[in-house]
């Protein structure tokens, strides 16, 4: 079989707006037939970055991970479109955050260049990565979602409430806890996870985006626009330009405010 290689140069913002996720999220927890094949398909070479803000006296090492993790990511949507599109992998919906995440930490990349920027009393960390993307990643995060929620069904109910968090720093295998707990509706205890992760990694945008989730969900608007502050003063665009929609919407809401 010939492979096809492909490279792109993604820079800038992501493709969705946050604000479509918020408002559609509940139809994260309904079925939708995707689908399913395990064939070999393309591979992708696709260059792209990411960073992580740090504060002082933070950890080089979590700042780098992150940072290469979200250039990963990044790689992985972009890729996931395609081999979806041409069913060389499932078009993934109730666990797709999760699923995505497990990719990225089976996909190969060099790194290409990497520097730590300080502007006044602010410190980022930059990666940017060339990255080989193919399906077997995605199918191999599946194996992976599959054997950690077999892992979590064995916990205890203090174990569950306690949510105790690795030392290890794995931003993939982290934030996709969060997500599997959110599609479970366990939506109490992915509050008590994330805020835990919060502590862990107290820069990464990526968890005020998934904190703002589940509040939305828990009907709790104001923590969700804090939240979403936080996620977009990190560097978050897609938070940034879901907080203006929200006032757009508030602003057409006949006087009825979800959001103070």
């Amino acid at each position: 079989m010939y492979k096809t290689i492909r490279t792109y140069n993604l820079k800038g913002k992501g493709w969705e707006v946050m604000l479509k996720i918020i408002l559609g999220a509940l139809l994260l927890f309904f079925p939708i037939n995707g689908v399913a094949s395990a064939a070999e398909g393309d591979i992708f070479e696709i260059e792209t970055g990411g960073n992580y803000r740090m504060e002082a006296g933070s950890s080089v090492e979590l700042a780098k991970k992150v940072a290469l993790f979200t250039a990963k990511r990044k790689a992985a949507d972009l890729a996931g479109k395609y081999l979806s599109r041409k069913s060389l992998i499932k078009v993934y919906e109730l666990n797709r955050e999760e699923i995505y995440s497990l990719a990225a930490r089976e996909i190969e990349a060099k790194i290409l260049k990497e520097n730590r920027q300080t502007v006044g009393k602010i410190s980022t960390y930059h990666v940017r990565i060339r990255a080989t993307v193919q399906a077997s990643d995605f199918i191999k995060a599946e194996m992976a979602d599959t054997k950690e929620k077999k892992k979590e069904a064995k916990e205890s109910y203090q174990e569950e409430m306690e949510q105790h968090i690795s030392t290890e720093i794995d931003p993939g295998r982290d934030i996709a806890k969060a997500y599997r707990l959110l599609r479970e509706k366990k939506w109490r205890i992915a509050l008590i996870y994330l805020n835990h992760l919060e502590k862990k990694y107290p820069n990464w945008d990526s968890i005020y985006v998934a904190k703002a989730l589940n509040h939305y969900i828990l009907h709790e608007p104001l923590l969700m626009r804090k939240a979403l502050n936080k996620a977009c003063r990190l560097g978050n665009q897609i938070a940034c330009d879901d907080l203006i929609n929200i006032k757009k919407v508030h602003e057409h809401d006949f006087g009825l405010s979800i959001i103070d």
